[in-house]
């Protein structure tokens, strides 16, 4: 679930607890919305995001499938898995990511765990896989439990917009520069979701730049309701070539077991 240059709003990992989210099974159907190119004529898949509370940190695990028609009839598909732990006290990130293609060949293979080292939110990247590689984390990266905290944050003050960095683990080249535009903020509402419909919500879209080009076109871009307890509904995945939505179909909340 990726993501201009500045950190416009005064969170920092620490202050970002994602006090409000909650443990999520959640699965999404993708359909295609929009064509940019003649090279693909179509595309489906699914998407499966689960979040786990475990009391000291949140672990998260995304499964996606992606079919890819070419216009020569060419079916190509694509299966990633990304695996996550990150603390609550927002000091480490633990990451895997792996993605393969049609015969099952691997073609993305990352891991690592991030620390923050200083108050101001800088730290270290050391990747397990490209072996033997570190990079710094710059002041003020957020991970991706407290990203999203800081994005609720801007909704419920009424914010138009903010600018983290973030790394999530899905690039092998550090934190990315996201920007966040707040498109509305909802007080709690009658939702397709029971267990939604005593949560305020906001709308967001997200936009992923590489943090050292100048290039002003994201390489990536996603939009979506998100509510407090950190459920997403009503999915658009831009990938550039074409868009994606992704209809929200299975939806659990687990209890929590943890002592508040």
């Amino acid at each position: 679930m990726k993501p201009v240059l500045a950190l416009l709003a005064l969170l920092t990992p620490s202050l970002a607890h994602a006090d409000g989210i909650t443990g999520q099974h959640a699965l999404y159907n993708l359909t295609l919305s929009k064509l940019r190119t003649h090279d693909i004529t179509g595309a489906t898949g699914q998407m499966r995001f689960d979040v786990v509370d475990g009391c000291t940190g949140w672990g998260t695990t995304q499964h996606m499938t992606l079919i890819i028609r070419s216009v020569d009839g060419t079916l190509n598909k694509s299966v990633s898995d990304y695996i996550t732990w990150e603390s609550k006290d927002g000091k480490t990130l633990t990451f895997t990511l792996r993605e393969s293609d049609n015969d099952g060949k691997q073609q993305i293979d990352d891991a690592g765990i991030a620390t923050h080292t200083s108050a101001d939110g800088s730290g270290i990247i050391a990747y397990t896989t490209p072996a033997n590689t570190t990079l710094k984390l710059p002041p003020g990266t957020l991970f991706p439990m407290a990203h999203t905290e800081a994005l609720l944050a801007a909704g419920r003050e009424g914010k138009k917009f903010i600018a983290p960095l973030l790394f999530d683990g899905t690039t092998p080249d550090g934190a990315q520069a996201t920007f966040v535009a707040v498109l509305g903020h909802h007080n709690a509402e009658k939702t397709s979701w029971p267990a939604l419909d005593a949560i305020p919500s906001t709308n967001v879209d997200i936009a992923f730049y590489e943090r050292k080009s100048s290039d002003e076109t994201p390489d990536f871009r996603t939009s979506m309701r998100y509510f407090e307890d950190g459920v997403a509904t009503d999915l658009v995945l831009d990938f550039g070539d074409f868009e994606m939505t992704g209809k929200l179909v299975k939806l659990s909340i687990p209890d929590s077991h943890c002592k508040s």
